[in-house]
Order: C-alpha cells, then structure tokens, then sequence
C-alpha cells in the first residue's frame, strides 16, 4: 500500500468534498497528533488549530506547478 494519498483525493479535498478532506485528515492523525503534544500531553486546542491550518491549505493548493 502506498505511503501517498492518491491525487484524486487531494483534488477533491480542494473542491470542499468532505470525505476528501476526512480521508486526508485521518493520513496525517499521527503527524498531526505529534505535532499537538505540549509537555508531552496532546493539547486538543493545539490539535484543532493544526487540522483548521491544513483544510485551510488545501483550499490554497495550486495545481499549476
């Protein structure tokens, strides 16, 4: 199985499909998780804040690179 969320995917993420942008969250859960820990305790704020940053880049995600 690949590591990389199919092109696809990212597409319709960036078209606002709420799967999409699910099955993209649940790819990063862990990295997203790691990235939350203040003083080794996963901070729920912290981690929202993360998720809303990375819908958000999805939404600004060029295709024309």
């Amino acid at each position: 199985m690949s590591k990389l969320l199919p092109y696809e995917t990212i597409v319709k993420a960036h078209e606002g499909d709420p799967d999409a942008i699910d099955t993209v969250l649940s790819h990063y859960v862990g990295y997203i998780r790691y990235c939350s820990k203040v003083h080794g305790k996963v901070s729920a704020e912290v981690e929202e804040h993360i998720k809303q940053k990375l819908i958000a880049a999805l939404f600004k995600f060029r295709f024309d690179r």
